[in-house]
């Protein structure tokens, strides 16, 4: 003979939470700064990105010692590339600071794909979005993360330059604090920066770590090929387009603010390369929020 024995839970009385229950756990609050540190430890923690920041940084190093060993011996010489005098001196500084510039857009434009598109082919941003469901501060913070390891590489990259400049032009370092020479390093460096953003926002819109690269790539190399083919056409607006590309911005940025006239100058550049990134970190932040993680 068996017995059945039922309980019906149904009219127990449900637990009321307590006071201690319903205090929130000490020290488990969200803030930005908890997600800024995590997206740091993420993006520093990646290999690929480790890869690049040491080729970007062995690439420009080794481009900046051989341009400044190269003219050092010239300027010796008494070859007149630079001009004489002042100028001269900081026309030597800030080509072999800033000359490896636009060859190193590319690889700054891989560290801002890294940046993002590394936890879309992982399948990580399903957990990310997991931990923080509030889609804007990790795509704020990303960017700023991006912003600030791009902004430190890219100094070392310049400041070394200059130091590999004045050791083999001693003379050199009296205009270390001259305006074009300031003004060109820091339009570098927000050149790079600003490369690496446009870049981040690219893979964000795509999510795509191949298509991310290969949008880089074409417009910072295949992009201003095409541009000197078309200006064989002789039609005006192709010369001043191409102007406006960013790797021509990028070579206006870097000789800083002259006395000799350009066009675009050097603020336009700075506000035009702002757009560039603007153009693509903007919806992508809008798509970040909106759109299903994968």
């Amino acid at each position: 003979m068996t017995s059945t024995l039922i309980i019906d839970g149904s009219s127990a009385p449900a637990p009321q939470p307590t006071a201690a229950m319903r205090a929130p756990l000490p020290g488990h609050r969200q803030t930005f700064g908890g997600v800024l540190r995590s997206e740091r430890i993420k993006l520093s923690s990646l290999l690929s990105v480790r890869l690049t920041l040491l080729i970007t940084v062995l690439s420009g190093l080794g481009i900046s010692t051989l341009i400044a060993v190269l003219w050092s011996a010239e300027m010796r010489a008494g070859d007149a590339m630079f001009g004489g005098g002042e100028a001269g001196l900081q026309s030597y500084l800030l080509l072999s600071s800033t000359l490896s510039a636009p060859f190193l857009a590319l690889i700054f434009g891989v560290l801002g794909v890294f940046a993002i598109s590394s936890e879309y082919s992982s399948g990580m941003i399903l957990s990310t979005l997991a931990a923080v469901p509030k889609r804007t501060p990790v795509f704020l913070a990303k960017a700023l993360v991006l912003a600030v390891v791009s902004a430190l590489t890219a100094t070392l990259l310049v400041v070394g330059g200059l130091a590999v400049a004045i050791i083999c032009t001693p003379d050199a370092a009296a205009q270390l604090t001259s305006r074009p020479v300031v003004t060109g390093a820091l339009g570098t460096i927000a050149y790079l920066v600003l490369i690496s953003l446009f870049a981040f926002g690219v893979a964000a819109l795509l999510r795509s770590t191949a298509g991310g690269i290969a949008v880089v790539a074409g417009i910072t190399f295949v992009l201003p090929i095409v541009f000197q083919v078309l200006s064989m056409t002789g039609w005006e607006w192709v010369g001043t387009a191409s102007a406006y590309l960013p790797t021509p911005l990028g070579g206006t940025l870097s000789q800083g603010i002259t006395e000799l006239p350009m066009e675009p100058g050097f603020w336009q550049a700075l506000v035009a390369m702002v757009i560039w990134a603007a153009v693509t970190v903007v919806p992508a932040a809008i798509l970040f929020k909106r759109r299903d993680a994968r």
